[in-house]
């Protein structure tokens, strides 16, 4: 378990948890070995990082990362959501 904060766009600060993530990615259509191992990942390069807490959009660019490492389909399906959120926001992806 990783014991940083994420920064939310509207500026709110989070526990990181994992949890999220594998609800998010097996939406996308990972199964649930595959979720955990993205997670994992996750945790390990979050353990890299030397800052108190971590922007949201920085945790989802290295999802989009891993997810693409594992199963191309389901980072197509994990991009067209993102991009559907980011309408709300404003972001460019």
């Amino acid at each position: 378990m990783v014991n940083i904060k994420v920064e939310k766009r509207d500026g709110k600060l989070e526990d990181f948890e994992c949890e999220k993530i594998i609800r998010v990615v097996s939406a996308a259509g990972l199964d649930n070995r595959e979720a955990k191992i993205l997670c994992d990942q996750i945790e390990l390069w979050l353990g890299k990082i030397k800052e108190p807490k971590i922007t949201s959009l920085q945790v989802r660019d290295q999802v989009l990362v891993e997810i693409q490492k594992i199963n191309k389909n389901a980072a197509k399906k994990f991009i067209w959501f993102e991009k559907y959120k980011d309408k709300n926001y404003g972001v460019k992806f």
